[in-house]
């Protein structure tokens, strides 16, 4: 096994799928940083060279990923708490955030289905106050 960065390669698979498994880098991304590098785009972790590894950790030190991209993310959502905007207030109550419909669908979003309890109401009897 090969680490880099504090992530963990397997030899068998290919440098970009490695890459992919990284929190905050994607196919797009990945394929950049190859092509950047000269490397092919398929070769095996277990072929790749210490020159290599090094040019590939430092290329990921360039963007934000891991804990500290979450980090970055839970910040912002916090933000949009703080200042009460309407996205903010979509975060808090565990609806869909980007205007998506919400009478049939966003099941995974709102969760299972909550039972409502009909309270019954209590009729009082107004007392006449004598003067």
């Amino acid at each position: 096994m090969i680490t880099i960065k504090g992530y963990i390669f397997l030899e068998h698979k290919n440098i970009y799928i490695s890459l992919k498994n990284i929190y905050g880098i994607g196919f797009s991304r990945s394929k950049y940083i190859c092509n950047s590098l000269n490397i092919d785009f398929y070769k095996k972790n277990k072929y790749l060279t210490e020159i290599e590894l090094k040019n590939i950790s430092n290329k990921i030190s360039l963007f934000k990923t891991g804990d500290f991209l979450k980090k970055i993310i839970l910040n912002n959502i916090k933000n949009l708490k703080h200042i009460k905007c309407y996205r903010g207030s979509r975060h808090e109550k565990n609806l869909p955030v980007r205007g998506q419909n919400t009478k049939n669908n966003a099941k995974t979003r709102k969760g299972p289905k909550k039972s409502i309890f009909l309270k019954k109401k209590i009729n009082v009897k107004k007392t006449k106050k004598k003067k």
